[in-house]
């Protein structure tokens, strides 16, 4: 064992000493607190579930795994774990972390009936170690032998090097109930002891009667296999739950809620979402008259791990939500909106993310603020998604966004960008937001984003014709062919003034240097794909020209084009 020291408990303000684990009082905020609480809810499910099932059944692995990861996570994400151990409590740093007041179920009762009084795990705990643990606690669980050995001996025997207990040689006075004597009538030398003041008397025994029998029948027997079944332990389970709630008074409020709880975790390690609905929705109900006990209890029933659950059992091709989902969560929006929003963000643009948006902005009463307060932390596919949710929630946000989005060199998230400023109606700040789209780093965006400029008309065509000019020895072909059919759905008298000069270079200009005969190949192309839409003697003279006088592969397409305009295929 790491550290280890017997006798008396500290004294009251004092924290024992603690090799590897760190301060046993330290905290490293509600996060710590909250990991904790998952991570020993974890290991206490875990280690009674071998009361329930076989070491073999799958919802043993399932908690065993769950447990592995929580207990992972909080030794990785905030180092030592070092719990102090009470009769029903465990505390972290002086904060309840786990509290159980029934003796069968409680974790703490069993350290605390053994002497263990504080439980401490370094950061280097391994998962052999962990497993150990939880076989250990398991035993105690099943246990019913009293010459079993107790806690504190066989996490000795276990010899953890990252695992250490603080404990004492049994209960001390104050910590066990007193009880009283009464004179015997037994015999001499023998003491009878009263039972505590809380203890349930037996009922009174009658008169004793013949003890009966009768067959069974294989119609009855069927039934009762049909009623106990292991089909129907989920919906008795969910009844069970339900009725508990129901018949709770407020002092019971906590410990039915806990039952609750729990019942949900069996639906879903037993992979029954629907009854995880239909448990949370009829939860809605019988809570109608307490509104905040309802407020408290959905959002514990449906936190996101669950949400999580819920939708992934729903099929990848899913764009709406089943009634019964999209009824409950609408109604518990002001829980769910934002651990949905968290799941739409992992989605980013994956098969779900369409039905995610939905729920997000159907029935949400999510602002658009919690959605644009995620977008500068998210990249790819998780920003798209959230693009496309505040378009749904806020649609001129989200065009703000859209337009400052395309200064970004994320190619997905242009293109995005691109889809809704297409939608939009074109004004400076969106001509603006496509200029930046065509001097995109990714020819994918430009080529995309030239028929969108195109919308601009006359005020396009110096941004198109700039494009291909500045560009023209780098346009690949399906890019300069893209900016000729730009510049003609623009504006065609305009194109035609820009593909004449392109061919007839003038002077000593950038053009003419570069050019020979009819000017760089890329702007020929150019040329050749935006007269192709225009029809005229114009543009027909230029078709000549480039059939003469243009590179090989383009003079070859001119003469086709030609071709078929005479026979009757003008544009």
């Amino acid at each position: 064992m790491a550290s280890e020291s017997d006798g008396p408990p500290p004294e009251p303000g004092k924290q024992p000493p603690s090799e590897g684990v760190g301060d046993p009082g330290a905290i490293a905020g509600r996060a710590h607190a909250t990991a904790a609480q998952d991570a020993l809810l974890s290991l206490t499910r875990a280690a009674r579930s071998f009361t329930l099932y076989e070491p073999t059944n799958k919802v043993v692995r399932n908690l065993i795994a769950d447990y592995r990861d929580k207990m992972r996570h909080v030794l990785d994400s905030h180092g030592p774990l070092a719990l102090e151990v009470h009769a029903f409590e465990l505390l972290l740093g002086g904060e309840v972390v786990y509290v159980e007041k029934d003796r069968e179920r409680s974790l703490a009762f069993r350290l605390f009936r053994d002497g263990v009084r504080r439980l401490a795990f370094a950061p280097g705990t391994t998962w052999e170690e962990l497993l150990r643990l939880l076989e250990i606690l398991s035993i105690r669980y099943t246990g019913v032998r009293q010459q079993e050995d107790d806690l504190v001996t066989l996490l000795r025997k276990a010899s953890f090097d990252h695992v250490s207990i603080t404990a004492i040689e049994g209960f001390v006075p104050e910590e066990e109930q007193a009880e009283t004597t009464a004179p015997s009538t037994a015999g001499a030398g023998t003491q009878r002891y009263d039972p505590p003041a809380e203890w349930d008397p037996p009922p009174p025994v009658g008169d004793p009667v013949a003890l009966r029998f009768r067959a069974v029948t294989d119609e009855l027997r069927q039934k009762l296999q049909a009623q106990e079944g292991p089909e129907t332990v989920a919906p008795h389970a969910t009844r069970a739950a339900l009725e508990l709630l129901a018949a709770a008074r407020p002092t019971e409020t906590d410990a039915a809620r806990g039952f609750v709880l729990e019942v949900r975790e069996f639906l879903l390690v037993e992979g029954r979402t629907d009854l995880v609905v239909e448990l949370a929705r009829a939860a809605t109900r019988v809570l109608a008259s307490r509104p905040e006990e309802k407020q408290a209890l959905v959002a514990l029933l449906l936190d996101a791990p669950t949400l999580k659950a819920l939708i992934a059992a729903l099929p990848p091709e899913t764009t709406q939500a089943p009634a019964p989902l999209a009824e409950l969560l609408a109604a518990a929006a002001d829980a769910v909106s934002g651990p949905l929003l968290d799941l739409l963000h992992a989605e980013g643009d994956g098969p779900r993310s369409s039905l995610l948006r939905g729920l997000v902005a159907g029935g949400s009463r999510l602002s658009p603020e919690a959605i644009a307060e995620r977008l500068p932390g998210a990249t790819g596919a998780a920003r798209v998604g959230l693009m496309r949710a505040l378009a749904e929630v806020d649609p001129t946000a989200a065009l703000r966004d859209a337009e400052a989005a395309t200064t970004q060199g994320d190619p997905e998230v242009q293109m995005e960008a691109l889809r809704q400023l297409q939608a939009a109606e074109f004004r400076p700040e969106v001509a603006r937001a496509l200029r930046h789209l065509v001097e995109s780093s990714a020819e994918e965006v430009r080529v995309a984003a030239l028929p969108a400029m195109a919308r601009g008309g006359v005020r396009a065509v110096p941004t198109l014709a700039a494009h291909a000019e500045k560009n023209a020895d780098a346009l690949s072909e399906a890019e300069a062919e893209a900016t000729g059919r730009a510049l003609a759905q623009a504006a065609p008298r305009g194109a035609l003034e820009r593909f004449e000069a392109w061919l007839h270079p003038q002077g000593g200009g950038l053009l003419g240097r570069l050019s020979r005969g009819l000017g760089p190949v890329a702007l020929q192309r150019a040329a050749l794909a935006g007269v192709e839409s225009i029809a005229g003697a114009e543009a027909d003279g230029l078709l000549e020209l480039l059939s003469q006088k243009g590179e090989a592969t383009v003079a070859a397409a001119a003469r086709r084009l030609l071709e078929r305009r005479r026979t009757g295929g003008t544009p």
